[in-house]
């Protein structure tokens, strides 16, 4: 069973923030944060749900019944009542899950990645004395000893309503087949189920008093087969729950501006679709503070964008101003190229000489800088620093940009083959663990500053500039484009530097392309279509 939790900061706290936060250092199989509690009113039983351990909690297994018991193990503490269904019935996991969540229960299922004796310890562990079996007298039997010393009481509530039906059969592809298991279906509530029935139910088992549930912990979901268990927990235990379609709230506005509204304390995501726990973390973080893209998302790609160079010009008096003329041929170039503007502001250029700092760069300084990079941002588009490396590592140039980066939009544009020979490289190539320290400090100033994605683009002329470039390993914080740039000012990057740097890029990174100086009316007639173009630089 797969658990993963990531720390971010919420930016709403409150006593139970607090609380949310200590618990991000404790083990959950090990330690329990209860943060209600109910009272069985025959027995006395303790019933207790808990916030899940960490601010940020991916659940993630793909199999039905392991996910349904991490799930169960999440999300609480102690429950005298749990649900039992077979893992390879879509509409009994459907049924158990609404039943689930109708009388706020755990859910577990049979007949999957977990054993018999594995559901047994999870019962012990909740206290559960009563296991409400999904299905007829066949079904009952067929779960032997999976309810341990439980009392089972069966739920046979027949069909779902019809429109519940309706759409599991079309979740399922309408034909019942259940090999489209990334199929999508309807929130397990418990409104699908007949009150009349579940009122029956309940006189059989014991009556919970209603606790205060974890109406600050938000259950992200993007529901498909299988997961109907692990989300009737979530909401049985009162998280709330937030449809993320595909598994990426960076990726959508209207789904950031409602993580914005709600402020939670916490977020569960079920499915591996939302990756690991520390992509969540930093989407939800970012979400958060409010901070965004241009269009209001957190994440660059998919998209395409052009880039148009410009240079602020030495000793000017109102570097904002001058910054329009940016602007505008940005806007321009990105309507002619097809694809959102965006400007790479020149912050440093090679130099013949080492200089006073020894680095052989020219860095143009800061206050000349900043309010050029406000005025293209305030007026809606992106920044790219192009940076050059000089005899020092790459990331040598970050120190002088960062208080640039810390603002969301702004990227870093860097020149592998301008890699002066020193510090253990070669001229005109980099070690990968340049290029990685790159990355990482992006991915870190993303994080502590809680600003969305930053791009990062790497101008090559020939992949073997970065050397052993498919190794990079990219976080979710970081967009890296490698664009094929070549074979000379003015000119379109040539076939075979695009067939060169286009081979066998990183996982999870895009490709850019340099346009020519005089774009034709029809510019799709010379831009490569296969892989597909994140980025053109129009220069």
């Amino acid at each position: 069973m797969v658990i993963r939790n990531a720390r971010f900061v919420p930016h709403h706290r409150s006593a139970s923030a607090a609380a949310l936060l200590a618990a991000a250092a404790l083990v959950l199989a090990g330690c329990t944060v209860p943060t209600a509690e109910g009272v069985d009113g025959r027995t006395g039983e303790n019933f207790q749900v808990r916030e899940p351990s960490g601010p940020a909690l991916v659940l993630d297994s793909t199999d039905p019944a392991e996910l349904a018991l991490t799930a169960s193990q999440a999300f609480f503490h102690a429950s005298p009542v749990a649900v039992l269904a077979s893992a390879d019935d879509d509409d009994a996991r459907s049924t158990a899950a609404a039943t689930g969540a109708a009388v706020t229960a755990p859910v577990l299922l049979t007949d999957g990645g977990v054993s018999d004796k594995n559901l047994v310890t999870e019962l012990e562990r909740l206290g559960a004395s009563t296991v409400v079996v999904i299905g007829d007298e066949e079904a009952l039997a067929a779960v032997g000893e999976a309810t341990g010393d439980a009392e089972a009481v069966r739920f046979d509530p027949g069909a779902l309503s019809a429109a519940a039906e309706a759409a599991a059969s079309a979740g399922r592809g309408g034909g019942g087949d259940k090999k489209q298991d990334v199929a999508k279906v309807q929130m397990p509530t418990p409104d699908r189920l007949d009150t009349t029935d579940v009122d029956g139910l309940r006189s059989k088992i014991p009556d919970v008093a209603d606790p205060e549930l974890l109406q600050e912990i938000l259950v992200a979901v993007d529901p498909q087969l299988g997961q109907e268990a692990a989300i009737g927990t979530a909401l049985a235990a009162g998280a709330v729950p937030v449809v993320v379609p595909d598994g990426s709230i960076a990726s959508g506005p209207k789904t950031v501006e409602t993580i914005r509204t709600l402020k939670p304390l916490g977020v569960v995501g079920i499915g591996a679709q939302f990756g690991s726990a520390d992509d969540l973390g930093w989407q939800v973080a970012v979400a958060t503070s409010g901070a965004t893209l241009p269009d209001g998302s957190l994440r660059l790609f998919p998209g395409r964008y052009v880039s148009t160079s410009y240079t602020v010009p030495a000793g000017i008096a109102d570097p904002a101003a001058d910054a329009a003329r940016a602007v505008t041929a940005a806007t321009t170039n990105g309507a002619a190229l097809g694809g959102s503007p965006l400007v790479a502001v020149t912050a440093s250029v090679r130099s013949g000489a080492a200089g006073e700092d020894g680095d052989y760069v020219d860095e143009q300084p800061l206050e000349l800088l900043t309010p050029a990079v406000d005025a293209i941002r305030a007026a809606g588009q992106l920044v790219l620093l192009d940076v050059a490396p000089g005899n020092e590592p790459l990331a040598a140039q970050l120190d002088e940009v960062e208080p640039l980066l810390s603002k969301p939009g702004v990227g870093l544009s860097v020149h592998p083959e301008f890699r002066v020979a020193g510090n253990g490289a070669e001229a005109g190539a980099v070690p990968l663990a340049e290029l990685q320290a790159v990355v990482d400090r992006l991915a870190e100033i993303a994080t502590e500053r809680e600003l969305p994605q930053i791009m990062l683009e790497v101008h090559q002329s020939t992949a073997a500039s970065v050397v052993d470039r498919a190794q990079l390993r990219v976080p979710p914080q970081v967009a890296v484009v490698f664009t094929a740039a070549g074979p000379g000012e003015g000119q379109a990057t040539a076939a075979g530097v695009w067939a060169d740097v286009a081979g066998e890029i990183p996982a999870h990174t895009f490709l850019g392309w340099s346009a020519p100086s005089e774009v034709p009316a029809d510019p799709t007639s010379i831009m490569p279509t296969e892989p597909l173009l994140g980025l053109v630089s129009a220069g």
